[in-house]
């Protein structure tokens, strides 16, 4: 999949996963649970013993840092980044 991949799709892609990068703690764990591993609100509550609130708060923060992410431009050199 990564091969038939735009040069664009690819950066946006590199920026996407420094974004998951530079996530911490629980805030990293909680995004990964729902958009890698698909859990629900409750099971990932429940997985690590946090309320559904805290589940929210920290997706809700884990969402700041990626649409941050996304938005940032590339510095001029990364166009240069072996792929």
């Amino acid at each position: 999949m990564i091969g038939r991949m735009s040069r664009e799709e690819r950066l946006r892609l590199r920026r996407a996963e420094r974004a998951v990068d530079r996530m911490h703690g629980m805030g990293r764990k909680v995004f990964l649970a729902i958009r890698v591993d698909e859990q629900s609100y409750l099971q990932i509550a429940e997985r690590f013993d946090i309320s559904v609130a805290d589940v929210e708060r920290h997706f809700a923060s884990s969402l700041r840092i990626l649409m941050q992410a996304m938005d940032e431009k590339d510095p001029w050199w990364w166009k240069f980044w072996p792929w």
